[in-house]
């Protein structure tokens, strides 16, 4: 469980801080890791590496799935990895600079239930929010958001058949094509339904995101609201969330005692 210290900490980075709503939140920054990382340990998810070290690794209650968290100088490389480690042993990576609330709809479908069946509908949901959705004959897919600055794309290669899907943003679109790369994605073909619906819910969640001054790229797609007191209410969000991520907490085993007849103590030996 998250302890008071951690808490405390989260609260005095932000309780002072100036901010801004941005959106759409594709385009909103990086945003805090403790957004992911507190969620899952909350949702009893255990910390497998040096807390003194800067990489954190954790794995879910039932080892079925491994998070990393490994900054680089680079920001375009994989910070965050997530895998499963059963079944079809599916993974997905995200750059540095991925928003943690998108990476966070791949994670929170993780803590919640899996659903009974999902298939992939990554396409379709973010068609229904007025992305651009064309599709070959062949089974690829590319879906293009309404600033065209962000772009879904599943390939079919000659050679290995059917890709995953792969998401990259930029921070406009020019005369040929995207320019001030962003972030990626990319997700493994075996990833399951239920993960890439989440991911695509969280794209395109109309909702503004807050920022901290200072920590937001206002590119020319990037709608910013007026700057206000934010360290409250991304603290309540923090608290909420958490409360959240606990109820999808495991129960602990129960522990039951025998209730069989209690066995007769052994008699002293006889001294002779």
């Amino acid at each position: 469980m998250i302890d008071s210290r951690q808490l405390d900490a989260f609260n005095d980075d932000y309780l002072s801080k100036l901010g801004s709503p941005v959106s759409p939140r594709y385009l909103a920054g990086p945003g805090d890791p403790r957004h992911i990382t507190h969620a899952l340990y909350a949702a009893g998810w255990t910390v497998h590496s040096d807390p003194l070290h800067p990489v954190i690794r954790m794995k879910s209650p039932d080892r079925e799935h491994e998070l990393v968290f490994k900054p680089s100088p680079h920001h375009f490389h994989g910070w965050w990895k997530v895998h499963s480690t059963l079944g079809d042993n599916w993974y997905a990576s995200f750059s540095g600079d991925a928003p943690v609330e998108i990476i966070a709809g791949l994670t929170d479908a993780l803590v919640r239930p899996t659903p009974d069946s999902a298939s992939d509908d990554l396409a379709g949901i973010l068609a229904k929010q007025g992305w651009k959705h064309t599709a070959d004959g062949d089974g690829g897919h590319k879906v293009v958001s309404p600033d065209r600055t962000t772009v879904a794309e599943r390939r079919v290669s000659p050679s290995m058949g059917l890709c995953g899907w792969e998401v990259e943003a930029a921070r406009n679109w020019g005369p040929y094509g995207p320019e001030g790369f962003l972030w990626r994605v990319a997700l493994d073909s075996r990833a399951p339904g239920h993960v890439l619906n989440a991911i695509a819910t969280a794209l395109c969640d109309p909702a503004p995101v807050l920022r901290p001054r200072f920590e937001i790229d206002e590119g020319p797609h990037l709608h910013v609201g007026r700057e206000v007191g934010i360290g409250t209410r991304i603290v309540t969000a923090h608290r909420n969330r958490l409360a959240q991520a606990r109820s999808y907490r495991p129960a602990l085993p129960t522990i039951t005692t025998p209730t069989g007849p209690v066995s007769p103590a052994a008699a002293p030996a006889r001294r002779r």
